[in-house]
């Protein structure tokens, strides 16, 4: 666990390409730069929230103004940027085409990879699990880049950074894992930070312009925020985020396994904000959903698994 980490706070008022810009680069320059994050000629991983194929106005994945625009920067310094994801429902290239970035990202030669290609990685710094089984596009990248939306979850109460990277996990696997590990004391989020430290991106990008509260996180409500978020410590940008929306710590399984494997910086009295102040950005009234069970039965899971492969045929 490191000493200190430092959680990066930038207003954006709107996804205008203008404010997303302005906002992402002074984040990325609190925090050293690209230069401190990734090589020139670099081939880097930039792994948005894709859960299901849904407009920008739903705000259930990460918006595309993000999603471009850190492509460019990475363009820009001479990084060689691609958009990977699992999707929990139908297939990458329909979920970013209810987006409308496909053509945006061909005019900037940013490939698109669907993650079908499952890895056994050993997994060498965790103590629960030696090894996990995540795509090899994500194990083989230089450098990954998280982009996450902020949303309230009916199963985990709050997403922010960490369980992102559960995208890199292929198909319905994780929802296999959800059958597996969903309801045994915490071994779900063990599984969760495990499976982020294992990959380790190298910053975490979040997306709070507008988020998601309620039922998320697909069915919730839109929820202005004006705010990007970034760290490279994504326990410490969990941990600000639960701040900011007024969740507790010791309510979130992800801070709760950090903290656990000592993984991160999950204390607020370790992280160090720069920005706009917290005490600016903190919100009262941030809607929960009443929580679900974690765990999906067998027959959910197969008709979850048939639903899933209909979408990916007729996507």
């Amino acid at each position: 666990m490191s000493a200190r980490a430092q959680v990066c706070i930038q207003r954006a008022a709107s996804y205008d390409p203008r404010v997303v810009e302005a906002a992402i680069r002074q984040a990325v320059d609190d925090l050293g730069g690209w230069a401190a994050l990734v090589k020139p000629g670099d081939r880097v991983l930039v792994k948005p929230n894709c859960i299901t194929p849904s407009p920008p106005e739903q705000h259930a994945q990460t918006h595309p103004a993000v999603i471009l625009e850190v492509c460019r920067q990475l363009l820009d310094f001479g990084a060689r940027p691609f958009v990977g994801d699992s999707p929990a429902w139908s297939s990458l290239r329909a979920n970013l085409g209810k987006l409308g970035i496909l053509p945006d990202l061909a005019a900037l030669g940013v490939p698109v990879v669907p993650f079908k290609n499952p890895v056994r990685a050993a997994n060498p710094q965790g103590k629960v699990f030696g090894k996990l089984t995540v795509d090899r596009a994500a194990l083989e990248a230089d450098a990954i880049v998280n982009l996450p939306k902020l949303k309230a979850h009916r199963q985990v109460l709050l997403t922010a950074a960490i369980k992102n990277m559960f995208g890199c996990v292929n198909g319905r696997r994780k929802a296999w894992w959800h059958v597996k590990a969903g309801n045994y004391e915490n071994y779900f989020g063990l599984m969760l930070v495990e499976t982020f430290e294992l990959l380790r991106p190298v910053v975490t990008i979040l997306d709070a312009i507008v988020a998601m509260e309620g039922k998320g996180p697909t069915f919730g409500t839109p929820r202005p925020m004006g705010l990007i978020l970034a760290s490279t410590d994504g326990p410490a940008l969990e941990r600000v985020a639960a701040e900011i929306v007024g969740v507790s710590p010791d309510r979130l399984r992800t801070l709760q396994a950090a903290r656990e494997l000592e993984v991160g910086t999950p204390y607020l009295s370790r992280i160090d904000v720069v920005g706009a102040a917290l005490d600016d950005v903190r919100v009262s009234d941030f809607k929960l959903p009443p929580l679900m069970p974690l765990g999906f039965s067998i027959p959910r899971f197969v008709k979850g698994s048939l639903r899933q492969a209909w979408l990916a045929r007729s996507s």
